[in-house]
Protein backbone atom coordinates (compact mmCIF):
# COMPACT_ATOMS: atom_id res chain seq x y z
CA UNK A 1 0.00 0.00 0.00
CA UNK A 2 2.78 2.09 1.05
CA UNK A 3 4.32 1.76 -2.43
CA UNK A 4 1.26 2.71 -4.57
CA UNK A 5 0.95 6.08 -2.29
CA UNK A 6 3.99 6.43 -3.42
CA UNK A 7 4.14 5.61 -7.06
CA UNK A 8 0.40 8.24 -7.24
CA UNK A 9 2.35 10.67 -5.66
CA UNK A 10 5.46 10.87 -7.56
CA UNK A 11 2.60 11.08 -10.61
CA UNK A 12 0.76 13.82 -9.07
CA UNK A 13 4.91 15.40 -8.87
CA UNK A 14 5.87 14.87 -12.16
CA UNK A 15 2.44 16.27 -13.58
CA UNK A 16 2.44 19.57 -11.76
CA UNK A 17 6.28 20.05 -12.42
CA UNK A 18 5.71 18.89 -16.06
CA UNK A 19 2.76 22.20 -16.45
CA UNK A 20 5.09 24.32 -14.02
CA UNK A 21 7.99 23.91 -16.69
CA UNK A 22 5.65 24.98 -19.41
CA UNK A 23 3.98 28.28 -17.23
CA UNK A 24 6.27 29.15 -14.41
CA UNK A 25 9.35 31.17 -13.99
CA UNK A 26 12.39 29.28 -12.32
CA UNK A 27 14.15 30.90 -10.01
CA UNK A 28 16.94 30.82 -7.73
CA UNK A 29 16.78 31.55 -4.14
CA UNK A 30 19.63 32.44 -2.31
CA UNK A 31 20.19 30.75 1.13
CA UNK A 32 18.79 33.18 3.79
CA UNK A 33 17.25 34.88 1.69
CA UNK A 34 13.45 36.22 2.20
CA UNK A 35 10.79 34.81 -0.15
CA UNK A 36 7.64 36.38 1.69
CA UNK A 37 7.71 38.15 5.15
CA UNK A 38 4.48 37.94 7.29
CA UNK A 39 1.47 40.10 6.54
CA UNK A 40 2.54 40.69 2.71
CA UNK A 41 -0.50 39.54 0.44
CA UNK A 42 0.77 36.45 -1.47
CA UNK A 43 1.48 37.46 -5.47
CA UNK A 44 2.84 33.79 -6.06
CA UNK A 45 3.19 29.97 -6.06
CA UNK A 46 6.74 28.88 -4.60
CA UNK A 47 7.15 25.45 -5.63
CA UNK A 48 10.28 23.99 -4.48
CA UNK A 49 12.46 21.91 -6.66
CA UNK A 50 15.53 22.14 -5.24
CA UNK A 51 17.13 22.77 -1.98
CA UNK A 52 14.64 23.47 1.11
CA UNK A 53 12.24 26.90 1.78
CA UNK A 54 11.15 26.96 5.16
CA UNK A 55 7.48 28.74 6.81
CA UNK A 56 9.07 30.32 9.69
CA UNK A 57 7.36 32.20 12.65
CA UNK A 58 9.26 34.52 15.30
CA UNK A 59 7.41 34.28 18.68
CA UNK A 60 7.18 37.64 21.02
CA UNK A 61 10.38 35.79 23.13
CA UNK A 62 12.50 36.10 19.44
CA UNK A 63 12.01 32.60 18.99
CA UNK A 64 12.40 30.82 15.60
CA UNK A 65 10.17 28.49 14.73
CA UNK A 66 10.17 26.19 11.54
CA UNK A 67 6.65 25.35 10.49
CA UNK A 68 7.53 23.97 7.44
CA UNK A 69 10.86 22.69 5.58
CA UNK A 70 9.77 22.40 2.13
CA UNK A 71 12.13 20.44 -0.64
CA UNK A 72 10.20 19.59 -3.19
CA UNK A 73 6.36 21.40 -3.16
CA UNK A 74 4.82 24.06 -2.25
CA UNK A 75 5.76 26.51 0.43
CA UNK A 76 3.15 27.99 2.12
CA UNK A 77 0.01 26.11 0.14
CA UNK A 78 -2.23 27.08 3.36
CA UNK A 79 -1.80 30.60 1.94
CA UNK A 80 -2.27 30.54 -1.74
CA UNK A 81 -5.95 30.84 -0.26
CA UNK A 82 -5.57 34.08 2.02
CA UNK A 83 -5.43 37.31 2.46
CA UNK A 84 -2.05 37.55 3.70
CA UNK A 85 0.92 35.19 4.96
CA UNK A 86 0.94 34.37 8.59
CA UNK A 87 4.42 33.53 8.62
CA UNK A 88 8.16 34.30 6.70
CA UNK A 89 9.48 32.28 4.00
CA UNK A 90 13.28 31.83 4.06
CA UNK A 91 15.58 29.98 2.11
CA UNK A 92 17.71 27.40 4.47
CA UNK A 93 20.27 26.83 1.76
CA UNK A 94 20.75 27.75 -1.85
CA UNK A 95 17.10 26.27 -3.44
CA UNK A 96 15.62 26.45 -7.21
CA UNK A 97 11.93 26.70 -7.47
CA UNK A 98 9.02 27.41 -9.96
CA UNK A 99 7.13 30.78 -9.47
CA UNK A 100 3.70 31.47 -11.05
CA UNK A 101 1.61 34.35 -10.17
CA UNK A 102 -1.37 33.37 -8.09
CA UNK A 103 -3.65 34.28 -10.65
CA UNK A 104 -2.24 31.82 -13.20
CA UNK A 105 -2.36 29.22 -10.47
CA UNK A 106 -5.76 29.78 -9.35
CA UNK A 107 -7.13 29.66 -13.24
CA UNK A 108 -4.89 26.54 -13.36
CA UNK A 109 -6.86 25.07 -10.69
CA UNK A 110 -10.13 25.04 -13.05
CA UNK A 111 -8.48 22.73 -15.46
CA UNK A 112 -8.81 18.62 -14.58
CA UNK A 113 -5.77 17.29 -15.00
CA UNK A 114 -3.87 19.50 -13.21
CA UNK A 115 -6.39 20.46 -10.54
CA UNK A 116 -6.48 16.44 -9.81
CA UNK A 117 -2.29 16.11 -9.71
CA UNK A 118 -2.57 18.91 -7.38
CA UNK A 119 -5.43 17.46 -4.93
CA UNK A 120 -3.33 14.40 -5.14
CA UNK A 121 -0.73 15.92 -3.69
CA UNK A 122 -2.38 17.79 -1.04
CA UNK A 123 -3.48 14.20 0.17
CA UNK A 124 0.05 13.20 0.48
CA UNK A 125 1.20 16.42 2.50
CA UNK A 126 -1.72 15.52 4.40
CA UNK A 127 -0.87 12.15 5.44
CA UNK A 128 2.65 12.29 5.95
CA UNK A 129 1.71 15.58 8.39
CA UNK A 130 -0.43 13.33 10.46
CA UNK A 131 2.37 10.84 10.52
CA UNK A 132 5.23 14.03 11.65
CA UNK A 133 2.44 15.05 14.44
CA UNK A 134 1.89 11.62 15.36
CA UNK A 135 6.32 11.29 14.98
CA UNK A 136 6.92 14.23 17.13
CA UNK A 137 4.52 13.07 20.03
CA UNK A 138 6.89 9.93 20.97
CA UNK A 139 8.64 10.72 23.73
CA UNK A 140 11.69 8.66 22.94
CA UNK A 141 14.37 9.38 19.89
CA UNK A 142 14.66 5.99 18.57
CA UNK A 143 10.92 5.76 18.59
CA UNK A 144 10.96 8.99 16.69
CA UNK A 145 13.68 7.32 13.84
CA UNK A 146 11.92 4.34 13.81
CA UNK A 147 9.20 5.42 13.17
CA UNK A 148 10.12 7.73 10.21
CA UNK A 149 11.89 4.57 8.54
CA UNK A 150 8.46 2.61 9.21
CA UNK A 151 6.67 5.31 7.57
CA UNK A 152 8.97 6.33 4.73
CA UNK A 153 11.55 2.92 4.29
CA UNK A 154 14.50 4.83 4.63
CA UNK A 155 16.36 7.58 5.25
CA UNK A 156 18.33 9.03 1.94
CA UNK A 157 21.86 11.08 3.03
CA UNK A 158 22.13 12.83 -0.21
CA UNK A 159 18.12 14.69 -0.36
CA UNK A 160 18.64 15.85 3.35
CA UNK A 161 21.39 16.92 5.99
CA UNK A 162 21.07 14.67 9.07
CA UNK A 163 20.80 18.40 10.58
CA UNK A 164 17.80 19.02 8.92
CA UNK A 165 16.65 15.51 9.94
CA UNK A 166 17.12 16.25 13.41
CA UNK A 167 15.45 19.14 13.25
CA UNK A 168 12.39 17.74 11.65
CA UNK A 169 12.25 14.42 14.37
CA UNK A 170 12.84 17.60 16.68
CA UNK A 171 15.54 16.96 18.39
CA UNK A 172 19.48 17.99 17.99
CA UNK A 173 21.80 16.95 15.66
CA UNK A 174 24.16 15.86 18.70
CA UNK A 175 21.21 13.65 20.11
CA UNK A 176 20.54 12.55 16.27
CA UNK A 177 23.68 11.11 15.95
CA UNK A 178 23.90 9.26 19.27
CA UNK A 179 20.43 7.89 18.91
CA UNK A 180 21.72 6.42 15.01
CA UNK A 181 24.49 4.89 16.80
CA UNK A 182 23.20 3.41 19.53
CA UNK A 183 20.12 2.16 17.12
CA UNK A 184 23.11 1.00 14.78
CA UNK A 185 24.78 -0.70 17.73
CA UNK A 186 21.86 -2.91 18.58
CA UNK A 187 21.10 -3.93 15.46
CA UNK A 188 17.97 -2.78 14.96
CA UNK A 189 18.73 0.00 11.93
CA UNK A 190 21.45 -0.24 8.99
CA UNK A 191 23.96 2.67 7.64
CA UNK A 192 25.54 2.93 4.48
CA UNK A 193 27.11 6.48 2.84
CA UNK A 194 23.71 6.90 0.54
CA UNK A 195 21.05 5.95 3.19
CA UNK A 196 19.85 4.65 6.53
CA UNK A 197 17.30 1.69 6.61
CA UNK A 198 15.67 -0.55 9.30
CA UNK A 199 17.27 -3.89 9.33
Amino acid sequence: MRMISLMLQLDALTDIETWLAHHAESRAIAKDARVFASGEKPASLFWVTAGELQLVRHTPQGERVILQRCSRGALAEASLFSDRYHCDGEAAMDSLAWVLPLADFHAALTEADFSRAYTMWLSHTIRGLRGQCERLSLPRAEDRVLHYLREHGRFEREDCPLKAWAGALGMTHEHLYRTLSALHREGRIRRTARAITLA
